[in-house]
């Protein structure tokens, strides 16, 4: 460029270094030679911001050896922004692994503290015990069954008239052959007057042609018809005596009376279906009930050598209502439910059941006098089954059992223990195997047997 041409300058300062936007720096001149160059160096060098003494500062440790002058400057200008994020990243990775290293000994100092408190001594926990005992425990099936009259009788007119007197009240408990209705007896009184009369003028006659037909004086044929009419008269009577006797109505059986369907006043025939009043025989009484068809061999096998007993309950199984003896098994098992029909007979003496009504039915087959014996309230289930937990030296431990049945609150233990073991019988959630318990008194006496 000649000196006496025009020289224009841009130059534009980057916001990366200036943390500004850009700045354009113009410059003209007309002349020539270096003093001219040098000049507008030092005018650019004033109009443009000097970078930011910190990002310089950290460039300048990355500058390469033997950058001086304007080359050390364009390094400083070009390269502070990479500097200062490259920096700032080193900063950040450090700073994240300070904290995970922070973070990592605080998790091993409360690990530590965690197993330094776990190795302290916990104070045992305080359980209920029982000793698995060894008594007599009965063999019985448990059903629900309803309480069946064994006699039923319901009272119909056999004879037509107007109801005159009832000699009961509804539910008295009534006895064979004591006096409950009374029809009107009047017309029935008549009839049996005049069917009398024409049997004794019949029989009359039959009795003067008898020794007449001997001579010869009637004919055989007049004396056989004589005699005729006097049976039939006679039997015309009797049946008028009996139709006088229906008028009297009596019970036929001990039982308990029914509602009262007709009072007195009204007119009975013997073509109505409804009776006048039922009666249930009360002592002794049935209660029938359905077991399923597996146990039929096992119930003949104890019927043939002993009478089974049976005993009656509420229907929940609490109380007790009697108790008798098994007296009928059905011949046929019911193919839609698979069971078989039984009937006990109890004494019912204080009529304390009563027909219709659930009763609970306990079948007691026989009595096992070795049975070991734990409170059902011990037995806890598992993926494997029944077990409890037992105490030895102060520590529990599963013990997987089998149990055989449940007898009131008592489990039968067919296998698993045998007699004499200390089980937990109130298991509290935090019960764990192996872990120490404090019991207090054991309740119940192992190894010994007793009725129950």
């Amino acid at each position: 460029m000649s000196e006496n041409a025009q020289s224009t300058r841009f130059e534009i300062t980057s916001s990366r270094v200036y943390g500004q936007r850009g700045k354009c720096a113009y410059t003209r001149k007309t002349g020539s030679g270096n003093s001219d160059r040098r000049q507008d160096r030092r005018s650019i060098r004033h109009r443009t911001a000097p970078a930011p003494r910190r990002r310089r500062g950290l460039a300048r440790h990355f500058a390469p050896a033997g950058l001086r002058g304007r080359r050390y400057r364009r390094f400083l200008q070009t390269h502070g922004v990479a500097v200062s994020r490259k920096v700032f990243s080193i900063s950040i990775g450090v700073l994240v692994v300070v904290v995970l290293t922070v973070l990592v000994g605080w998790r091993v100092a409360t690990s530590a503290n965690g197993n330094h408190a776990g190795k302290r001594a916990a104070p045992p926990l305080s359980v209920v015990t029982e000793l698995a005992t060894i008594r007599s425990m009965p063999i019985q099936l448990l059903a629900v069954g309803q309480v069946q009259s064994e006699h039923t009788v319901n009272i119909q007119p056999q004879v037509s008239g107007v109801l005159k007197r009832v000699y009961f009240t509804e539910g008295q408990y009534v006895k064979a052959g004591q006096p409950l209705f009374l029809i009107d007896p009047a017309p029935y009184e008549a009839a049996l007057a005049s069917t009398k009369a024409a049997y004794l003028a019949a029989k009359t006659q039959a009795d003067r042609e008898k020794p007449l037909a001997a001579k010869g004086y009637v004919s055989p044929q007049e004396y056989e018809s004589s005699v005729a009419t006097a049976a039939q008269t006679k039997a015309a009577w009797q049946q008028a005596q009996i139709n006088l006797d229906y008028t009297k109505i009596v019970s036929p059986i001990d039982g308990l009376t029914g509602n009262l369907v007709v009072k007195s006043g009204n007119v009975v025939s013997t073509t109505s279906t409804t009776p006048l009043v039922t009666i249930n025989q009360m002592k002794p009484i049935l209660v029938q009930y359905n077991l399923a068809q597996q146990f039929l061999p096992e119930i003949r096998k104890y019927n043939a050598h002993h009478d089974i007993k049976v005993f009656i309950t509420n229907e929940d199984g609490t109380g007790a209502r009697g108790e008798g003896e098994l007296v009928f098994i059905d011949n046929t098992v019911n193919t839609v439910t698979g069971t078989v029909l039984f009937k006990a007979e109890i004494p019912n003496k204080d009529i304390d059941l009563w027909p219709g009504e659930y009763v609970g039915v306990n079948t007691r087959l026989a009595v096992q006098a070795d049975a070991v014996t734990v409170p059902d309230s011990a037995i806890q289930s598992g993926q494997e089954g029944n077990f409890v937990y037992e105490v030895v030296d102060g520590v529990t431990k599963v013990q997987n059992i089998v149990v055989n049945r449940v007898v009131g609150n008592l489990a039968v233990i067919s296998s698993g223990l045998k007699g004499g073991e200390r089980v937990v019988t109130q298991v509290p959630r935090s019960m764990r195997p192996g872990i120490a318990v404090s019991t207090g008194p054991a309740v119940g006496t192992a190894l010994t047997p007793h009725a129950s």
